[in-house]
């Protein structure tokens, strides 16, 4: 008996030595990225431009997967009638349709580059070429909004013009700015270059998209395999479940949020066509693509799209202020919940959070990602906070928790606020009761 429990001392002793082993080597570990904080960012940065374009291919395998799954179905029979070996009819199936979705998802943007784009640029050089005429009709329309009132003031305004004071800006700009012609050269070259080492990578993570989407089963099977390996089965059964659950928000969030946004994007050209708006492609581009952002998506899309037409025909500007409200309405309350569910499972605040926090750090495609992000980070806390509580004999419902007001160490219960209220009611009227009697 006092050798087990020498024993057990012992397991104790070890377990937590190796406690503080690890808590060490965590605190070493962080301040050695404190301190080498920037040599450590521009390690970070290198490594993620070297693998930049298997990033680019793990992002194309993830868009081409929904596409190569129906047509591997479609295809399924008339190659098993072709190969009467089904390994063989399967590979050959799983090939063509890899390589067909690669060439739906490389036509469609391409389609869309080569219609939208020549507009867009057209549009932008038409309103940057008569920008000035564009801000007097605008000035003209305001003096006939108020009848007269502000007109010295708003007729003052028509004498400066808009590309005179860009030109002065740039001028003053010049003045503290060390110009040098090697230097624009050196930067105009750099940018070509980035822009053909961006095209290189699209292209090998093209390949690389098809030889994820090839062996993505045997990928599945190795990380499980490794997972298995090294976790035990109770872990391991966690971290699989918290993987599948993690797919399922990334495709029901970010799939879904491209469906929605290709669908306000056509209902707004639809809508700005029947409305007779000016530049219906330009501002229905910019509508769709920043509707891809949750929360803020719609104001960022409609700021400039409204000026844009508020600059040509101002009366159309207002009227399509309200139209995108109204279709932001709709999308909110109809189209979205439709398409997304409730796939991310977190509330409007936590929503708003991961907007702002990956919009800070990563930019445009910060604010997309960091949702289904947090969402599986709010999954996995809340597993944990599940199991915690349950362990220690706790209800696991949070409703339950709302009116708590501390916890009875004797008996290990919930005691809520208002119940420990009206016990305190009570102790205090037999306290009070009691020191009247003694009073008299």
């Amino acid at each position: 008996m006092p050798e087990d429990r020498y024993e057990l001392e012992e397991k104790l002793r070890r377990k937590k030595m190796r406690g503080y082993v690890y808590a060490a080597f965590i605190i070493i570990i962080f301040y050695f990225l404190l301190k080498n904080s920037r040599s450590v960012s521009l390690a970070i940065d290198h490594l993620l431009a070297v693998i930049q374009p298997i990033f680019m291919g793990f992002a194309m395998a993830f868009l081409m997967n929904p596409i190569m799954t129906f047509l591997e179905i479609w295809l399924d029979k008339p190659f098993k009638k072709i190969w009467k070996n089904q390994q063989t009819a399967e590979r050959a199936s799983r090939l063509v349709s890899s390589i067909i979705s690669l060439v739906i998802l490389m036509g469609v943007v391409i389609y869309i580059i080569a219609t939208v784009m020549p507009n867009l640029i057209n549009t932008i050089v038409y309103l940057a070429n008569h920008i000035d005429y564009q801000a007097a009709a605008v000035l003209d329309y305001c003096n006939y909004v108020t009848k007269g009132r502000f007109e010295d003031a708003l007729m003052q305004a028509k004498q400066y013009k808009i590309g005179d004071l860009m030109e002065e800006g740039l001028n003053l700009l010049e003045e503290y700015i060390d110009y040098d012609e090697s230097k624009m050269m050196t930067t105009i070259t750099s940018s070509v270059l980035s822009i053909g080492k961006i095209f290189i990578n699209l292209i090998i993570g093209a390949f690389v998209s098809i030889y994820v989407l090839l062996s993505k089963e045997v990928f599945k099977g190795q990380a499980k395999k490794l997972i298995c390996g090294i976790f035990r089965p109770d872990y391991a059964n966690i971290i699989l479940e918290i993987s599948r659950k993690s797919g399922d928000i990334f495709y029901g969030f970010i799939i879904g949020k491209m469906i929605d946004s290709i669908i306000i994007g056509i209902t707004c050209y639809i809508g700005c066509l029947f409305m007779k708006m000016p530049y219906p492609i330009l501002v229905s581009v910019i509508i769709g693509v920043t509707n891809i952002v949750p929360v803020f998506g719609p104001y960022i899309g409609a700021i400039p799209t409204v000026l844009i037409i508020f600059l040509t025909e101002p009366k159309k500007g207002i009227y399509f202020l309200i139209f995108i409200l109204i279709l932001q309405q709709i999308d909110g309350n109809l189209i979205g919940p439709k398409i997304l569910g409730d796939s991310t499972g977190i509330s409007s605040f936590w929503v708003v959070f991961a907007v702002v926090l990956g919009g800070g750090y990563f930019g445009f495609w910060g604010m997309v990602i960091a949702v289904p992000i947090v969402a599986i980070i709010y999954y996995i806390t809340g597993k944990l906070a599940r199991f915690l509580v349950i362990k220690r004999g706790f209800p696991e419902e949070t409703e339950e928790y709302i009116s708590l007001d501390h916890i009875d160490t004797e008996n290990n219960v919930l005691v809520p606020y208002s119940q420990f209220h009206d016990q305190e009611k009570k102790a205090r009227r037999r306290r009070f009761k009691i020191r009247k009697k003694s009073t008299k």
